[in-house]
């Protein structure tokens, strides 16, 4: 068990890490777009381009951290009018099983859009990067929101089964 700890809290440490340099690489992107844009009156051509490769790692790891956090804005107002902890626990597992479901289809698709921007040769107007690179972000990203959503329906199926009325 002591593996498997060590494990998720390693791919969490991974993706705050990845947000983090992100965040900062599109920050820099930013401020060297603006000093050369309005010190100096040039551009360095194709900049944004560069930028996408880290705007898209960190929209997708931060989807997924989210979706670990679960700190994302909801409107459950089904629960407040539940009486009983029985029914709260079965609404809980029926949302977490709809989340499942939803985000493996997005998960699925994400592997077949990768599947297709590799196959498809695309690459970057200007850089000429194969375009698979920021796009795999999605793959990622799906990935670690469907593990977590998993870990939250055995949570909730475990839950659910330990109910003493």
């Amino acid at each position: 068990m002591n593996i498997i700890h060590t494990i998720w809290s390693s791919l969490l440490v991974i993706q705050r890490v990845i947000m983090i340099l992100s965040s900062a690489f599109i920050l820099i992107g930013l401020g060297v777009t603006v000093v050369l844009r309005y010190v100096f009156q040039t551009g360095l051509h194709g900049l944004e381009e560069l930028m996408i490769i880290p705007a898209f790692w960190m929209y997708f790891i931060g989807a997924a951290y989210g979706t670990y956090k679960k700190e994302h804005i909801t409107a459950d107002i089904v629960s407040v009018y539940l009486k009983g902890e029985k029914k709260r626990l079965w609404l809980q597992l029926i949302i977490s099983l709809i989340n499942f479901s939803l985000i493996s289809i997005f998960a699925y698709w994400s592997i077949e859009y990768i599947i297709w921007s590799i196959s498809s040769g695309a690459s970057s107007n200007v850089w000429k990067y194969p375009m698979y690179v920021p796009q795999s972000s999605i793959l990622v990203g799906f990935g670690l929101m469907t593990l977590y959503t998993l870990v939250e329906l055995v949570k909730n199926i475990i839950n659910l089964s330990h109910y003493k009325s």
